[in-house]
């Protein structure tokens, strides 16, 4: 079995959707349109959308993005019809993308998922690609890959957040079922775990929380990590207050 494959051991079939480039200065961002898609997904019965994630991509002048170069990827297991996945989300797009976006979208099967595939993620977070290498790359992993508006530059990005996700440790949450009703509120761990889908809470240093009374107080900004293919809380101890967490800081969550 793969290496990027083990985060998928004993789980249900995934498909990895990743978006790009849906917006501009005056819309509401890509996150917002990746959101409303696993809404839609749900809502139509096509799969169980669990999760939703951000991947950073280049920072450079030399690539041309609206205000971060984000992408975001859609995590749906056990979809009902690959083919009507596909056609909800094109026209989705379609309709909702802002005016002058570039706007792509990928579907990645977890069976499709190769090392070249997790290599092109990586190599996007660090270097310049263009069109034509997210393009054959697709053709070859025979994954559903177009572009849907304006230059349909997306590609690059939506492939980009497809794999990286895919490949299981990269990226934050943008959503995941009852994480944001917990902002401001401390639960117990084991509260947590029954009210979210968050697999893994750990510290800063990678302790794993076991105590099922430990308090975590999750702030108004509670954001998981990707992690081992899984969302994961981590979190730094509150100081004097035995068995007491809180949320790492804004500032540490937002390098993933």
């Amino acid at each position: 079995m793969s290496t990027f494959h083990l985060a998928f051991r004993n789980m249900t079939s995934r498909l990895f959707i990743g978006i790009d480039d849906t917006d501009n200065l005056e819309s509401r961002g890509t996150g917002f349109h990746a959101r409303a898609l696993c809404a839609a997904i749900n809502d139509n019965a096509l799969g169980r959308c669990r999760f939703v994630t951000r991947h950073q991509l280049l920072m450079s002048p030399l690539v041309p993005f609206t205000s971060h170069n984000s992408a975001a990827c859609l995590v749906v297991e056990t979809p009902a019809s690959l083919q009507a996945i596909e056609h909800l989300c094109k026209n989705y797009l379609l309709e909702n993308s802002a005016e002058g976006a570039d706007a792509g979208l990928c579907l990645l099967p977890e069976k499709n998922l190769s090392h070249a595939l997790a290599r092109f993620g990586v190599l996007c977070k660090h270097r310049v690609v263009i069109q034509t290498q997210a393009r054959d790359l697709a053709e070859a992993a025979q994954l559903g890959l177009f572009g849907l508006t304006g230059t349909e530059d997306g590609v690059i990005g939506a492939l980009a957040a497809a794999c990286l996700c895919a490949s299981g440790n990269d990226g934050r949450l943008l959503w995941l079922a009852g994480m944001r009703d917990h902002a401001e509120q401390t639960p117990t761990l084991s509260e947590l775990h029954n009210a979210t889908d968050i697999a893994v809470v750990q510290s800063i240093e990678g302790e794993v929380l076991s105590n099922k009374n430990a308090k975590i107080m999750m702030g108004a900004w509670p954001r998981a990590i990707w992690l081992n293919g899984e969302p994961c809380l981590i979190v730094e101890p509150v100081e004097e207050q035995a068995d007491v967490w809180q949320v790492a800081a804004k500032n540490y969550l937002k390098q993933f």
